[in-house]
């Protein structure tokens, strides 16, 4: 798994193990402390540990195998699936954990503990309690995920610490990406086939994005919005975002040929240069970046095929910038742009 992927699960894991733990000491001074008729002995360090480690296994068990597992199932169906199996996972592990402390503390006769073990700890209400509560918190880490997966690595924060709230001006770097002949595949394949490709392909070009620091914007049908805060080193990072996905689907091109029979390449258009950055929406929250700098870059990007170019850089990407090596940039052409005195200088970007 690549480092940058891995690393985004591990952070999601340990803040969602952290919020079982928090839940852990909630329930602990709320049930267990003041009406206990469990039979044993807990404090209250124990108890949110023991919490947070059951949450810490069942959010990996999602994370890792259950969430790619389902992940071509409806929504409804996948997260009814995911809560099956991880409430089947819950009460494995609890069962197993307070088995084992019931048998440690009280008692190493076999006979005599699984009787005790019944009496005094499963058949209480604070035991059928704690399997609900335990059924919730599943249930709302499954939520949890699926919402970070739409609003995509740390915006979901961001929307909770209230950064976007009030709108505020950023200079970014942004990429338009699509795919070449679309309209032509889509004919070929017809509309569910080519829909498969294209997760694929969005699949697949997530990887060189994380790798890169890239954020996801928004896709828009065959293209997707790649941007990047505007700095030196993201401007070198967003380079390499193209290099790295146009290699990567060369290495991919034989799976997508014995698939659907056609190997998908991409265009792209690069520009810099300042939006307007806030959430809107009433009952459906989305970040919206608006300015002239995302109709410059769309134009660029479609600048691609009338000068017969895979990659186009703008004039204002090129301020400030060293081309590194491996990196073949050379001026091409213009675009009049509205609002501009001068036209716009274009620079092609090829690999060496």
């Amino acid at each position: 798994m690549p480092t940058r992927l891995l690393y985004y699960r591990l952070r999601t894991l340990v803040v969602i193990s952290l919020i079982w733990v928090i839940f852990g000491i909630v329930f602990f001074l709320n049930l267990i402390k003041p009406g206990n008729d469990l039979g044993v002995d807990v404090s209250l360090p124990e108890f949110s540990l023991t919490f947070g480690l059951i949450g810490f296994i069942i959010t990996a068990a999602l994370i890792f195998f259950l969430k790619p597992a389902f992940h071509e199932m409806p929504s409804w169906l996948s997260i009814l699936v995911k809560l099956v199996f991880t409430l089947l996972l819950f009460f494995v592990i609890a069962f197993v954990l307070l088995m084992v402390y019931f048998f440690f503390n009280y008692t190493k006769d076999l006979s005599t503990y699984f009787n005790s073990f019944f009496s005094k700890l499963v058949y209480t209400n604070t035991f059928a309690s704690f399997m609900v509560d335990m059924g919730l918190m599943t249930l709302l880490s499954i939520i949890l995920l699926e919402v970070t997966d739409k609003y995509g690595p740390g915006m979901f924060w961001s929307m909770l610490r209230g950064q976007y709230h009030v709108p505020k001006i950023e200079n970014r770097i942004f990429i338009f990406l699509d795919i070449n002949e679309s309209t032509t595949i889509a004919e070929q394949l017809g509309h569910e086939r080519y829909f498969r490709m294209l997760r694929n392909f969005f699949n697949d070009i997530t990887l060189p994005v994380m790798a890169n620091d890239g954020e996801i914007y928004q896709y828009v049908g065959d293209e997707i919005v790649i941007s990047w805060l505007n700095t030196p080193e993201n401007k070198i990072k967003s380079l390499k975002f193209i290099r790295n996905t146009f290699y990567l689907l060369e290495r991919l091109g034989p799976r997508y040929e014995k698939r659907f029979g056609t190997r998908p390449t991409f265009k792209a258009g690069v520009h810099v240069g300042e939006v307007t950055a806030g959430f809107i929406g009433l009952i459906k929250r989305e970040l919206i970046y608006c300015g002239d700098t995302m109709n410059t870059t769309a134009r660029i990007r479609s600048m691609c095929n009338e000068l017969n170019e895979s990659f186009i850089l703008s004039e204002d990407f090129m301020i400030d910038f060293a081309c590194p090596h491996g990196y073949e940039i050379s001026r091409i052409g213009t675009i009049e742009l509205k609002g501009k005195t001068e036209p716009t200088k274009l620079f092609a970007l090829k690999f060496e």
